[in-house]
């Protein structure tokens, strides 16, 4: 699970730094149901899924925000808006 949400903090924190928030919404929806997939198949019970999901999505929404922090702070030479 370590090496898991390692993954998920990458993704986020690069999606931050490069791709908008549509596409973000994007990943969410579909993260959204590889967590729900995850929880089913381990059979997990409705709270640990409800965890399982908040979790991921948490992980990979603070990492976007700090891809966005970073992105401001040392300034890519990239027309357009940050979000």
């Amino acid at each position: 699970m370590g090496y898991a949400a390692v993954a998920l903090a990458a993704v986020g924190f690069v999606a931050g730094l490069i791709i908008g928030l549509r596409t973000l919404l994007l990943i969410l929806g579909l993260l959204l149901l590889i967590s729900v997939c995850f929880a089913i198949s381990c059979g997990f019970s409705f709270l640990d899924a409800v965890l399982t999901v908040m979790g991921a999505q948490t992980i990979v929404q603070g990492c976007y925000f700090l891809g966005l922090i970073a992105r401001a702070v040392f300034g890519t030479n990239r027309a357009g808006h940050m979000l």
